[in-house]
């Protein structure tokens, strides 16, 4: 049985927060400090199977020495990447470098894994304004406004929490209801949402076969999905996150 460290996480690239500055490098050097503990054999990541070469490159360039270095960390990347047919840069104002890499270095990984889906979701439907979908969207963003000035620790406490999960997964179920004349406009919207975590769970199952323990780190917003499939899987365990936060 494999068991699976899956850890939700905000977009760094969309927060306020100063990722450059020592406190903050500080506050992220300790928490993946405490995830080494769970010391997985494979880790990966939200970024696209196939721009994996593209992960490679970047992690191969990475050091770790980088993250004592805010003018490098501002002013230049690690390459780039192909996602929904779009090229961008690999800036180290990501979750996945400043955690993924950070630990994977720590551990003396050769490779981070990426595991996501590259097809193209048109979410423009949960701009709809119908009364239940815009109560559900309020909520959440009220809730997470609260969290605005949390320390590092605080918003992965936050995020990984089922409170959260909810909150942020019925904004899709009040979104499912949407259709005009039969259409199943916000059905087809929410299946293929569904569809990109099958898939992403696919790429996870087949990791898995070859690993005893993974890591994931992965936007929050998946995390109801992916915990249901986890826990459905008599080959996976899925580890209690709150044990290395």
């Amino acid at each position: 049985m494999t068991e699976i460290l899956l850890l939700g996480t905000f977009h760094f690239m969309e927060s306020s927060m100063d990722f450059y500055s020592g406190e903050i490098q500080n506050e992220l050097d300790k928490m993946v400090r405490k995830l080494m503990e769970f010391q997985p054999d494979a880790i990966a990541i939200e970024a696209a199977v196939d721009a994996q070469e593209c992960v490679d490159e970047s992690y191969k360039v990475f050091h770790l020495a980088d993250l004592q270095d805010p003018i490098k960390m501002q002013n230049e990347t690690l390459g780039e990447i192909c996602m929904y047919g779009k090229t961008y840069p690999i800036t180290y104002d990501n979750e996945s470098i400043q955690i993924g890499y950070r630990l994977g270095k720590l551990l003396k990984h050769s490779k981070i894994h990426a595991i996501d889906d590259d097809t193209i979701l048109n979410m423009d439907i949960l701009q709809t304004e119908t009364q239940s979908l815009r109560e559900a969207k309020n909520a959440i963003y009220a809730d997470m406004n609260k969290h605005r000035n949390d320390t590092i620790a605080d918003m992965y406490n936050y995020y990984n929490s089922e409170e959260w999960s909810r909150l942020n997964h019925s904004v899709y179920i009040q979104a499912n209801m949407i259709s005009a004349d039969n259409d199943y406009a916000g059905a087809e919207m929410v299946t293929k949402w569904y569809e990109r975590n099958l898939k992403i769970f696919s790429n996870i199952q087949r990791l898995a076969a070859e690993s005893e323990r993974i890591f994931i780190i992965y936007g929050a917003g998946h995390l109801q999905i992916l915990r249901d499939m986890i826990n459905a899987d008599s080959n996976l365990k899925l580890v209690d996150v709150y044990k290395y936060l």
